[in-house]
């Protein structure tokens, strides 16, 4: 039933829908567990339009997932350059420079994030982790 929908909705897609039909089949491949394809569907998203900055953010987190740390960080780095109105690309990239030890950095990008969505209760912690981990240097 998924399938036919996502074939009729790229068949009838314009131009300027076809990213958002792509990110939300990644979308879709994510929530069955078929990452392979959820990566795919995404670079497909931004190969149609390069300021999909929802898809940068999530081939950021499933780089992540695959240990490429480096590609995840650039990945995050897109949106948080183009849309500091997300709060999402800001709370990934703490969270890997925190992971990284880069706890400065981590503190910047978390203050970021709770700028563009101050109610996000996981930014709210772990910027309390941070200003813990920081008075401990």
């Amino acid at each position: 039933m998924t399938l036919s929908c996502f074939e009729r909705a790229l068949a009838l897609a314009s131009d300027d829908n076809m990213a958002d039909v792509w990110y939300n089949i990644g979308q879709i491949a994510i929530g069955i567990g078929d990452l392979g394809l959820a990566y795919q569907s995404f670079k497909i998203a931004v190969a149609i339009d390069n300021n999909h900055y929802d898809s940068f953010n999530n081939i950021g987190v499933l780089e992540l997932r695959k240990g490429n740390l480096e590609q995840a960080r650039a990945s995050f780095q897109i949106p948080q350059r183009s849309a500091p109105y997300m709060f999402e690309p800001f709370f990934n990239g703490a969270l890997l420079a925190q992971k990284m030890g880069h706890f400065e950095e981590s503190f910047n990008l978390i203050v970021k994030a709770l700028k563009a969505y101050p109610e996000h209760t996981d930014s709210q912690e772990v910027l309390k982790q941070l200003v813990h981990q920081l008075t401990l240097l």
